[in-house]
């Protein structure tokens, strides 16, 4: 996704704002991701003091394998993000900061890697098809949430056999 800054930038506006859908063709990226194009980016770049900062949302959906039952499932997430505008030859001093900086470059700044890295950041470590899943039956594999198992309901580990044997006398 490119952007075109350089009326903005030499003009005496002090916002632009940028709400756009657009395809991510990385294919590699979208089959780690599972992600569902089009992603929607809505930013706004602001001049403050000298530079410009771009306060920015992105929205996309993606394909999912719940980790408690396995089913598929659709998800939407979104990320918020700040970046800081750069010149190419400003780009060069040492980032300190956590700051993301986008390089302005032949009055355009591309931000495609920044969207992928935002998403890949966002995407969650363990999702849930929903809040009360059930999961699937550890013996059985039976997907709880549709159907109960017929699975003896009292599962101990082994190694407390012997703790059962004291409660006995």
């Amino acid at each position: 996704m490119l952007i075109n800054l350089s009326k903005f930038l030499s003009s005496d506006k002090i916002s632009l704002e940028i709400n756009e859908e657009f395809v991510i063709d990385d294919q590699e990226f979208i089959e780690k991701t599972h992600l569902n194009n089009p992603v929607i980016f809505n930013g706004e770049f602001f001049k403050v003091e000298g530079s410009t900062i771009l306060n920015a949302i992105v929205i996309y959906n993606y394909t999912e394998e719940c980790a408690r039952c396995l089913d598929k499932f659709d998800n939407k997430n979104n990320v918020k993000f700040e970046a800081v505008v750069v010149s190419n030859k400003d780009n060069d001093e040492p980032n300190d900061t956590d700051e993301i900086r986008l390089i302005y470059e032949d009055g355009c700044v591309k931000l495609d890697e920044v969207i992928k890295q935002m998403i890949y950041l966002s995407l969650p470590m363990k999702a849930v098809c929903k809040e009360n899943c059930k999961g699937i039956c550890p013996n059985c594999g039976v997907n709880l949430n549709f159907e109960e198992c017929k699975c003896e309901n009292e599962l101990t580990d082994p190694r407390f056999n012997k703790l059962k044997d004291l409660l006995k006398d």
